[in-house]
C-alpha cells in the first residue's frame, strides 16, 4: 500500500501494522486500567511494608499480563480481519525462499504490510509496564507524602539527587548540576506546604520525589527507543515524508522542514526539562488524580521521535548534497 499523504487517508487505512498496533494497544491499555484502578489497596491488619509487597506483587501479576498480549491476541481476537490477514500472510511468506521472502518482507515493512515485530511488542509492553510502574510508585511505595520503605539504595540515590540539585530561586548558587527545583506560587499545593526549594528537598517529601526522579530520568532514553521502535514508521504514513528533510525538493519543501525541525526539537526540549525540574515530578506524587492529569506530556515523546527523525534526515540531505552531486 502506498504511502498518504493526509492525515484522514491514514485513519481509513487498512495497514496490517496498525491494525495490529491497535489490537495490542487495546489490551495493554485493559491490564493498565486493571492496575490503575486497584494498585494502592491496603489490607487491615497490615503495617504499610508489608501492603507496599503485596502491591508489588500485584504490579508483577499485571505486568506478566501485559507481557502475555500474543496470548489474549489470539484468545480474543483470532477471529478478526487482523488475525486473519496475519495468519494468510504468514503462510504466503512460508512458501517463499529464503531470498525472496527478505525481499518481499523488506518491502511489506516499509509499507505497513507486516504485523508488529517482536521488538514492537515488547515496546509496547514495556510503556505499559513503565507507566504502571509510576503508579505504582505514587499508590503504593508513597504514602502520606513519604517512603514506606527506604533502603540503602534509595537512600543514597536520595542523597545524590540532593547534591546534584539547583535551587533556582537561590540565583547567584546556580551552579548548572543535573536535577533544578523551583516552587512558584502557581505551583500552589507546593507553595503551601514548604516555605523553600530547600526546604522541600530536606522533607521525606522531597526525598520520596527525588527517588521518582531518579528513575523517571534514567528511563527517559528506554522510554523514547520504546516510543521510536513503534512509531518510526506510522509516523511516516501519517505524512511525516512530506516533511522529512530527505525529501526536499524545493525551496519551500527546504523552509518548511527547516521550521518543522526547530519546532518539533524544542518540543523535544520542553519533555527533556520534564524529566530535570523535581517540582513537576512532586506535583505527579500527591495521588493517581495528579498523574493522571500530567500524563498527557508524555506525548511530547511523539515530537521527540519526529526531531529526531527530522535530524537524521538533514544528515542525509547535506550528504547527498555535498557527496552525491
Amino acid at each position: 500500500m502506498p504511502h498518504t499523504d493526509t492525515i484522514a487517508d491514514w485513519l481509513v487505512s487498512h495497514r496490517l501494522y496498525e491494525d495490529n498496533l491497535f489490537y495490542y494497544a487495546l489490551i495493554i491499555c485493559f491490564w493498565f486500567f486493571i492496575g490503575f484502578v486497584f494498585l494502592g489497596f491496603e489490607i487491615n491488619g497490615y503495617s504499610q511494608a508489608q501492603n507496599l509487597f503485596f502491591n508489588f506483587i500485584y504490579y508483577l501479576i499485571i505486568c506478566a499480563c501485559m507481557a502475555l498480549c500474543p496470548f489474549w491476541f489470539k484468545l480474543f481476537f483470532s477471529k478478526t480481519h487482523t488475525a486473519k490477514r496475519e495468519q494468510e500472510l504468514q503462510q504466503a511468506l512460508d512458501e517463499l525462499n529464503e531470498y525472496d521472502r527478505a525481499e518481499v518482507e523488506a518491502e511489506l515493512a516499509h509499507t505497513g504490510g507486516l504485523a508488529m515485530r517482536p521488538i514492537q511488542k515488547w515496546a509496547i509492553i514495556f510503556l505499559g509496564s513503565y507507566f504502571l510502574f509510576e503508579v505504582f510508585f505514587i499508590s503504593a511505595w508513597v504514602k502520606d507524602l513519604a517512603l514506606v520503605w527506604e533502603p540503602r539504595w534509595a537512600s543514597a540515590l536520595i542523597e545524590w539527587v540532593r547534591e546534584n540539585t539547583d535551587f533556582l530561586s537561590d540565583k547567584e548558587r546556580v551552579d548548572r548540576k543535573l536535577f533544578s527545583v523551583y516552587i512558584k506560587p502557581s505551583d500552589t499545593e507546593l507553595y503551601q506546604l514548604y516555605t523553600s526549594e530547600r526546604e522541600f528537598l530536606a522533607s521525606s517529601f522531597g526525598g520520596a520525589t527525588a527517588l521518582f526522579q531518579v528513575f523517571r530520568s534514567f528511563c527517559f532514553p528506554l522510554i523514547l527507543f520504546a516510543f521510536a521502535t513503534i512509531i518510526w514508521r506510522p509516523l511516516d504514513w501519517l505524512g511525516g515524508l512530506s516533511v522529512d528533510p530527505r525529501n526536499i525538493h524545493s525551496v519551500g519543501s527546504f523552509i518548511f522542514s527547516s521550521v518543522a525541525t526547530v519546532a518539533m526539537t524544542l518540543l523535544f526540549l520542553s519533555i527533556i526539562l520534564y524529566f530535570i525540574f523535581l517540582e513537576m515530578s512532586a506535583v505527579l506524587l500527591f495521588d493517581k488524580q495528579h498523574w493522571a492529569n500530567g500524563f498527557s506530556w508524555n506525548f511530547a515523546f511523539i515530537f521527540a521521535v519526529l526531531s529526531i527523525k527530522f535530524i537524521c534526515g538533514w544528515f542525509v540531505f547535506w550528504k547527498n548534497v555535498f557527496f552525491n552531486r
